[in-house]
Parts: structure tokens; sequence; C-alpha cells
């Protein structure tokens, strides 16, 4: 999981620690109880109560109840190692190492994230706010497969027929939130399996066919 770094580049101090383990907890409280009881009724003083702070930290540490949602899907790339992973892909010259980071990145968001990604998921069919939230997520999961079907594309590693678009979107179907949530949550297969099974289907979907 992604530490915090401090601005000058040294390691984090306890406090600088304790405040982004506060900011989690804030976080994580929010997405509980706007999953439960819906974003329009879920106070700042409850979501300090679930996470056990000041009504005042929440402000100092993340901000207003709107900027909570945004919080929410900061949180996620920092703990799922979103940039860095990302920055490993567009580096990388082997169109199955591309393919196993993609799976990775997404394995880590749903493995990581879970209830992060459930509280939105839950609250978006009853919340506006949180299907907004959850609709620019989706939004951004798209633009991240559409940039990787491009860089396979560069590499002149899609199999023969296949067009960038059509790769896109076969990464972004099969790489998404609802898929994890139906491998993992619905048919009870482990990370494991679920990363090497969507790692080797999309060899097989994007890849030419090897002897």
């Amino acid at each position: 999981m992604n530490g915090v770094a401090a601005q000058d580049g040294s390691r984090p101090n306890r406090r600088q620690i304790q405040a982004a383990q506060t900011r989690r907890d804030i976080i994580l409280a929010a997405s509980k109880l706007f999953t439960q009881h819906g974003y329009a009724h879920t106070s700042v003083a409850d979501i300090a109560r679930e996470a056990g702070v000041a009504v005042q930290t929440i402000y100092a540490s993340v901000g207003t109840k709107p900027q909570l949602i945004t919080a929410m899907l900061d949180e996620v790339d920092a703990i799922a190692e979103i940039p860095q992973l990302a920055a490993q892909i567009q580096r990388s010259q082997d169109a199955r190492e591309v393919i196993s980071l993609m799976v990775r990145l997404t394995r880590q968001l749903n493995e990581r994230c879970h209830d992060i990604i459930t509280g939105l998921r839950s609250g978006a069919h009853v919340d506006a706010d949180l299907a907004a939230a959850y609709a620019a997520g989706a939004v951004r999961h798209r633009d991240g497969a559409t940039t990787c079907a491009r860089h396979l594309a560069r590499l002149n590693a899609l199999r023969p027929g296949l067009d960038t678009a059509t790769a896109a979107t076969t990464i972004a179907v099969l790489l998404s939130t609802d898929s994890y949530a139906q491998l993992h949550t619905e048919h009870g297969w482990p990370y494991d399996q679920c990363e090497k099974w969507l790692r080797d289907t999309l060899n097989q979907l994007l890849l030419p066919a090897t002897t």
C-alpha cells in the first residue's frame, strides 16, 4: 500500500503517518454511512462519530461534505497505488507485461478499496451525488482502458483485425469493478484466481495467437 510522502521527498514522520490514517478513517466512515443512510441524510457529525474524531478534524483533514466524495476517489488512487502502476504500464515495451500490470492495477483497486467501491456503488442507486462520483470513477476507468489499448497499438501488439477502440472496450469491461464483484463476491473466486483468469483472457482476446 502506498505510503505518504513528505513534500520534500523525505520519509514521512509519525505525525504525517497519523494524519494520513485519520484521513483514511474519515473517508471509510463517510463511505459506510453514505451507503447505509444516503448522502443527504448523513451529517458531518455522524461521520465524526463513526470515525471517532471531532467534527473540526474532518474539516481540517478532508474538508466539507461534498469534498468527501472527491476525497474518496483520491484515496482509492493512493491505496491501490494506481499512479505508480500506470507509470510502469506506460514505460513497458512488452505487451504481456502491459496486460499483467493492467490486471494487477485493477486487482489492487478492487481488493484494497473494496469498502469504498462498494459504498459508492450501493449509494449511487439512491443518491445523486454518489451517483455522480461513481460515474466519474467509471469515466476514469474507461479513459485508462483507452490509454492502455493505445499503448498496445503503438507496440504493434494487438492481434490482426482488432482495432484500438474494440481493444479499449474489451479492457474496460473485463477489468471493471462489476467484473470483480461477480468473480470475487458472487462466485467466490480468490483474488489470485481472478487475476490469473483475467490476465489469461485478455492475452487471448487482445494479442496474436502463439504457436
